[in-house]
């Protein structure tokens, strides 16, 4: 069986990022830094030769998606995949990220919030965080988005193995806290504190109905 060499790409910066905002369902566009960013990750790429694209349906992920495929002649149209989608917040969409960190550390403790944050367990305890304040109780858990994901990639994976008697390169651009359940899941001591970056690219290998992490959090460099 051919091995597919998936390219986890986050999205670029958007306006609500750089407003500090909390960012799932909810969309805005990229800010010119993140067009720039992706820009540098799209030359970054330019040499790998991919097989097919993928992009959440959410238009952050589409408008980066667009900038690295213009250096790709060789990829028909990406497939928008609705499982690529991020995080639902529920009540929490849109909500300022400090105002989450100050409730925590008001029901906490300051204490055992930075032991929590400095924990293995830290994404985890992220999502319960957002469970817990989302008075809705309409936010995903992470049980839930990490199946998600994890099915939604395997089942890209399949497909292009089947496509396919030789190894393929495929592109992928989502989300931060979706790719960070599906990475976290592989190995949780791989994932960054802060987890991953805009435009940053995290490569995963699945041979054999296997996933393997390669490369995580990688970014384009800027230019001096």
């Amino acid at each position: 069986m051919a091995t597919i060499h998936l390219y986890l790409v986050r999205h670029g910066q958007t306006e609500l990022n750089a407003a500090g905002r909390l960012q799932g369902i909810y969309d805005s566009d990229l800010t010119k830094q993140g067009v720039r960013s992706a820009q540098r990750l799209a030359r970054m790429l330019a040499d790998v030769h991919f097989g097919a694209a993928y992009t959440s349906d959410l238009g952050r992920a589409q408008q980066t998606t667009r900038i690295i495929t213009a250096l790709h002649p060789e990829l028909k149209k990406p497939t928008i995949d609705v499982g690529l989608r991020e995080f639902n917040f529920g009540g929490l969409e849109g909500t300022k990220n400090a105002w989450v960190v100050q409730q925590v550390r008001r029901q906490l403790g300051i204490g055992t919030f930075v032991k929590l944050i400095l924990s293995k367990e830290r994404f985890a305890t992220l999502l319960w965080v957002f469970n817990s304040l989302d008075q809705t109780r309409t936010a995903e858990t992470l049980v839930g988005v990490t199946d998600r994901i994890s099915r939604t990639l395997r089942r890209i994976s399949l497909y292009e193995s089947r496509q396919a008697d030789h190894d393929q390169n495929i592109l992928i651009v989502s989300h931060g806290l979706v790719l960070s359940a599906f990475l976290y899941q592989l190995s949780p001591g791989e994932l960054p504190t802060r987890l991953l970056k805009n435009t940053s690219v995290s490569r995963v290998d699945y041979t054999d109905h296997q996933f393997d992490l390669i490369d995580i959090n990688v970014t384009p460099k800027k230019r001096a």
